[in-house]
């Protein structure tokens, strides 16, 4: 383990314990952990990730493109890590496709991915998966903006945001990571692959 995942271990760990301190009496439950753990995190990205895709078709590329660079390599890094022992629809949850489509629809070079690292640790796994499994429900209102726009392409390259529309991936997910024995068990661990994630779309929306 390097100098820096150490770093980070200790400062979520100080975090754990304040918002332990600070919660309803009763074991917090992961996603409420992982929510406060990731809350300014969430925030940044969000705010650096919307536009106004309804009129502006660069603006909708550039974000296509933001997130390709992070979202790829990142269900790659969960695929060799092993996701799907522990979410056996993980395959089907998959968006990098979906996401190619629509850079092909808008005739948009696919960019270099980011370098992310791989882990076959369960709670960090699942701790990298929130914030993938959580972009879903801002993708709604996003997806809005997009089929508003007056150009039948910005419509039409709606595969990513719409993936999933219709099924309950989010409640599905959730399941999963309060029943996961690694996940009570090493929730620090969990947080840490939440932070690294967002960490991603945080390096990408800064070069945006």
């Amino acid at each position: 383990m390097g100098v820096e995942t150490l770093l980070e271990l200790q400062r979520i760990m100080i975090q754990m314990r304040r918002f332990i301190h600070s919660a309803a009496p009763g074991r917090p439950s992961a996603r409420q952990m992982l929510r406060a753990a990731t809350a300014a995190l969430h925030d940044e990205v969000d705010a650096r990730f919307s536009g106004p895709f309804e009129t502006d078709e660069n603006a909708y590329a550039a974000f296509l493109v933001a997130l390709a660079r992070a979202v790829r390599p990142l269900e790659a890094a969960l695929d060799e890590g092993g996701m799907e022992r522990f979410l056996p629809d993980w395959p089907e949850r998959r968006r990098s496709r979906a996401l190619e489509r629509d850079l092909e629809v808008l005739g948009v070079p696919l960019p270099a991915a980011i370098p992310v690292g791989v882990t076959r640790d369960e709670a960090r796994l699942y701790g990298r998966l929130y914030v993938l499994e959580g972009s879903r429900l801002g993708g709604r209102l996003l997806m809005k903006r997009a089929l508003a726009n007056a150009d039948p392409k910005v419509r039409a390259a709606t595969n990513y945001l719409g993936h999933g529309v219709g099924a309950d991936f989010w409640r599905g997910f959730l399941e999963r990571l309060e029943g996961s024995a690694a996940v009570a068990a090493s929730p620090e661990r969990t947080m840490l692959g939440a932070r690294e994630a967002f960490g991603l779309f945080r390096e990408e929306s800064a070069h945006a």
